[in-house]
């Protein structure tokens, strides 16, 4: 685990000659990358913040699994729920706030802590594209956290996929085929994403291993 931990941390710094270039995501979550010059001592500090971050991602993975786990086994044992209810409506409402803030709360802890250091540094702007920023996050995430991530995605597609089954089997009112539907969708996308991660680190790791070309 700590093999894992060390890998995300030390990719998100690569050498330079005056010390290593730090890449920070936006504090506001969403945005360009923010690359920062930093020392030896500032590098070890920004660690010990990214390990940290590392654990808390892990722990909200499975906290996300087993939310996943929870509703599909919740769906086989009673059946899909009544869709127009008030009381399924705002538990659906609740869940996702509560999913939401657990998914940036890792982000803004680390920018709450690196952000006095932050200030007291150069910056060494590179604006990247889209593109270039889906390289880094794939550089820097785990093959751990792209298992847990994609395998919650593929979790939730199945809840939903069986309660869609179960609403059009049963004949009820197509209104009810809504969530069933939503839920798919976020399934499927939140599979492919971790997906494309992975092609990603993928093609990095390949490209790292390559030979240099000859240039006789």
């Amino acid at each position: 685990m700590t093999s894992l931990y060390e890998r995300a941390v030390q990719a998100s710094f690569t050498p330079a000659p005056d010390g290593h270039v730090f890449r920070c995501p936006s504090p506001w979550l969403f945005g360009h990358w923010r690359s920062y010059l930093v020392n030896d001592a500032q590098k070890e500090t920004l660690a010990a913040h990214l390990r940290q971050r590392q654990r808390l991602i892990l722990g909200l993975m499975a906290i996300y699994l087993l939310i996943a786990l929870g509703f599909t086994l919740a769906f086989q044992s009673s059946g899909p729920p009544d869709t127009s209810s008030a009381a399924f409506l705002d538990g659906v409402v609740v869940t996702m706030l509560v999913m939401i803030g657990l998914a940036v709360m890792p982000h803004f802890y680390l920018m709450r802590k690196i952000g006095p250091l932050l200030a007291q540094l150069p910056r060494n702007d590179d604006h990247a594209t889209l593109h270039q920023q889906l390289f880094g996050v794939a550089s820097v995430i785990s093959n751990l956290h792209l298992a847990m991530g994609g395998g919650g995605g593929v979790l939730i597609a199945i809840a939903n996929t069986k309660g869609l089954v179960d609403v059009v089997a049963g004949g009820q009112p197509a209104a009810q085929l809504f969530w069933p539907v939503l839920g798919l969708v976020i399934g499927v996308l939140m599979a492919a994403y971790f997906t494309y991660l992975w092609l990603l680190k993928r093609r990095l790791k390949a490209n790292s291993a390559a030979p240099p070309p000859d240039t006789r």
